[in-house]
């Protein structure tokens, strides 16, 4: 009954983001911040991020919805160490891309892909 060998997994999915500049770990999270899967860096404790990461979008789309505009592409956090970037995929799920502050760069175009 399983996928056998055509399945392909979240982790596997995510592993080309880590291949991108500065990103140390990735993640697959829903909009109501329950991590689906994440990969990289262990630095990170994605189980709480991801709530607040929901959060976080969340507001940036009441935000945009209040300027009269469409929910935001990305939002990136510039923090004084380390970048974070939050990318809606679906209605359902977001990416969040966590690392080096270069890793904003990311954010400036209309998509977040490998």
């Amino acid at each position: 009954m399983g996928g056998g060998n055509n399945a392909v997994s979240f982790t596997s999915i995510l592993e080309p983001y880590l291949e991108m500049e500065g990103v140390r770990a990735v993640a697959l999270v829903s909009r109501e911040g329950l991590l689906v899967a994440s990969t990289g860096s262990e630095e990170y404790d994605f189980q709480s991020l991801g709530a607040y990461a929901a959060a976080t979008l969340s507001q940036a789309s009441d935000l945009a919805g209040e300027l009269g505009s469409t929910p935001p592409l990305s939002v990136s956090l510039n923090l004084s160490r380390q970048g974070l970037v939050l990318a809606p995929l679906n209605r359902d799920l977001f990416l969040v891309l966590a690392g080096d502050r270069g890793i904003l760069a990311l954010a400036h175009g209309d998509t977040v892909l490998p």
